[in-house]
């Protein structure tokens, strides 16, 4: 039997007094069916006002990160499972940084493409997710955003199919991503924190919150010691090798807003 989690309010005061930044999935993290609530926008403007930055590490398509990254308070968007992050320079100027070379993961994705759809042929009626065309690096299949009802059982028997044939596949709570290998969430992090803001290991372990909901979450719940989950990540605990922390008593985006509100009013405190 999976043991419960602690909730967020039994995070140390001491440990939320030093962090700066927050790291978060999008999908059902701050988003809650197929909303992003005005609560989670809220906390978002709320961290940014206190100094708390926030990057939104998603399995996203580059194309919706484009937007976020331009119009939402966050410091920048780690996109397709750790394929792109994109941010604004000093003159407010949006730039991409790929995990290797652009052509080099163009020419790629184009060679995963034809893998993955030779495979889905025997997978109806799952198909490719409906953003595929604004992907730069990954290969998404939707399973559970715009197939209802949703089919969960069938993504599971094409994600054994999947990593079966040596591809790099991974769920989220609504679509199988399939990447080119290398890197995953964690790996962009890691970089990002350290080239562009100037992060140790050892000050990432102190500064760095990270917010997820689901399987593919696991390599951010392993590396940062301050990790929770927004509580629909509930019926995932079973199964997963690396857990957070801690866990909201709200889901998604509504989870979101919860923990940044007692993030803020914990830092208020030791102020």
């Amino acid at each position: 039997m999976t043991s419960p989690l602690p909730l967020i309010t039994t995070l140390p005061r001491q440990r939320l007094a030093s962090v700066r930044f927050i790291l978060t999935d999008v999908d059902d993290t701050l988003t809650w069916e197929s909303q992003l609530p005005l609560a989670a926008y809220q906390a978002l403007a709320q961290l940014q006002q206190v100094g708390i930055a926030v990057i939104p590490v998603t399995g996203g398509c580059a194309g919706w990160a484009d937007m976020i990254a331009r119009l939402w308070p966050v410091k920048g968007v780690i996109c397709e499972g750790g394929g792109c992050y994109l941010y604004k320079n000093e003159r407010g100027q949006l730039r991409y940084d790929y995990w290797q070379a652009e052509s080099l993961m163009r020419q790629r994705q184009q060679q995963l493409l034809q893998q993955v759809q030779a495979v889905l042929a025997d997978y109806p009626p799952l198909r490719l997710a409906q953003d595929q065309h604004y992907r730069l690096t990954d290969v998404a299949i939707d399973y559970a955003q715009d197939q209802h009802p949703p089919q969960p059982k069938l993504a599971n028997a094409l994600l054994r199919r999947l990593q079966q044939l040596q591809l790099t596949a991974k769920a989220s709570s609504i679509h199988i991503n399939v990447s080119q290998g290398g890197y995953d969430k964690w790996r962009m992090s890691e970089r990002v924190l350290q080239q562009h803001f100037g992060l140790s290991q050892a000050a990432m372990a102190e500064q760095v919150l990270y917010v997820g909901d689901a399987p593919n979450d696991e390599p951010m719940f392993a590396r940062f010691p301050l990790s929770v989950g927004v509580a629909n990540i509930q019926s995932h605990l079973a199964t997963l090798a690396a857990r957070p922390g801690w866990l909201t008593g709200q889901p998604g985006g509504y989870g979101f807003a919860e923990l940044a509100t007692w993030l803020v009013s914990q830092q208020d405190q030791t102020a």
